[in-house]
């Protein structure tokens, strides 16, 4: 929406257009390209129950923690990673962070509620690099946790 627009009226056509152009659904974990930029996103806390494994797929754990519910017949379609995103935007219980490894930018927001209280959340600035096959370089010109 620009400066000067009326904003949709709720219940019109119109408000129904206004969101199904700018919100979509996808699954959980998934990957997502936007505007070149490949994030990998997850829900799950995974680095909670992950410790000091290795992540090479959304969820690695085998076997997996017992309050985990993992299909394991799509496992192998959905749950791997197909490339190595650019971001990677893991949401935990766990202290939040932002950290850059081999070009991958993983973020851990935080919660955005905590109990009573505000949480944190993550800030990004993603402005697309030409791409150099020798050098991988992070498509983030800034990353913030930002605590409510």
């Amino acid at each position: 929406m620009r400066w000067g627009e009326e904003q949709p009226r709720s219940g019109s056509n119109l408000c129904i257009c206004f969101f199904r152009q700018r919100v979509h659904f996808v699954s959980d974990p998934c990957t997502l390209i936007i505007n070149g930029v490949v994030f990998g996103v997850t829900s799950t806390d995974v680095l909670f129950h992950m410790g000091a494994e290795e992540i090479n797929s959304y969820y690695p754990l085998y076997p997996p923690a017992e309050e985990m519910n993992i299909d394991y017949e799509c496992f192998q379609l959905y749950a791997q990673t197909p490339v190595t995103p650019d971001v990677l935007i893991v949401p935990s219980e766990l202290r939040y962070f932002i950290k850059d490894v081999l070009g991958c930018i993983c973020i851990n927001p935080g919660r955005l509620t905590k109990g009573q209280v505000g949480g944190t959340y993550g800030r990004l600035f993603v402005q697309k690099q030409n791409s150099d096959e020798t050098h991988r370089q992070t498509p983030c010109r800034a990353v913030q946790v930002v605590k409510i």
